[in-house]
């Protein structure tokens, strides 16, 4: 344990075909990171306890807090994609949760000013939406969904030569496959600064977010150039100072323009 030990220095000489490998690698990350960006977004004005006490769960108001952005900024709803464990199984990964469902929809239209629903109507809205998309979360953890079901379907088609079926010819069908708002949980504080989650369509955008006890933070991710970026971000903003005032029982529709 005593004997010294000598070091000797490597020199790497990279040459010929790796280095022109080196240098392809090195431009492609650059266009990668300079047409891609990020955004950390923090609401300090909730979190998960009050969610509670409102009698909702926290991750529904979490993902309408998107939706109502997504409708604010461009006035429909596009296919959502929120990631669903399902390790309950033997070899199990993830399940689609379709967070953007009737209800949800039906609620962001309702905050809008000119909507006639009333603090009241809201409120009761958006009990409907946690309803809703616990039962889908449950469906999803429970093998129930149906986005890796029409996977498998597809690819085992395939794989025995067959041709599209006529299901993934459908225009709902591409309408559905094409999501616009990527999103998914962490499940521990320590973890809110650090997890991006990736947009998958060049409009569209990433949400890796987490409600804390006492805060919501996402960190917004889209590739570049995307002309409503800094709108949904304001939008995250304004979503959720009016689930608040709901929150408090209080009427938004009067206290602010929309």
């Amino acid at each position: 344990g005593g004997e010294k030990c000598e070091v000797e220095r490597v020199e790497v000489r990279v040459e010929g075909e790796v280095r022109d490998d080196l240098e392809a690698a090195k431009k492609s990350f650059e266009h990668a990171a300079a047409t891609y960006d990020l955004k950390p977004f923090v609401y300090e004005g909730f979190g998960k306890e009050d969610i509670k006490k409102f009698g909702m769960s926290p991750d529904s108001v979490s993902q309408f807090i998107f939706q109502l952005a997504q409708w604010r900024t461009f006035g429909y709803f596009v296919g959502t994609y929120e990631s669903c464990s399902t390790a309950a199984f033997r070899s199990g990964r993830t399940e689609t949760i379709r967070s953007c469902s009737n209800e949800m929809a039906a609620t962001a239209q309702a905050f809008d000013a000119t909507n006639p629903a009333t603090l009241e109507d809201i409120t009761s809205l958006l009990k409907g939406v946690s309803q809703k998309h616990v039962t889908l979360c449950r469906e999803a953890a429970g093998g129930m969904g149906f986005d890796r079901h029409f996977f498998g379907l597809r690819y085992l088609n395939k794989t025995e030569g067959g041709g599209d079926l006529e299901v993934f010819q459908d225009p709902n069908w591409e309408t559905m496959g094409n999501i616009r708002l990527s999103t998914s949980t962490v499940g521990a504080p320590c973890l809110r600064d650090f997890l991006c989650f990736g947009a998958v369509s060049p409009q569209g955008f990433g949400l890796g977010y987490l409600m804390d006890k006492s805060q919501f933070g996402a960190a917004v991710t889209c590739y570049l150039p995307n002309d409503y970026y800094n709108s949904y971000f304001d939008n995250l903003g304004s979503a959720c100072e009016d689930i608040r005032a709901v929150i408090q029982g209080k009427n938004f529709k009067e206290s602010r323009k929309i």
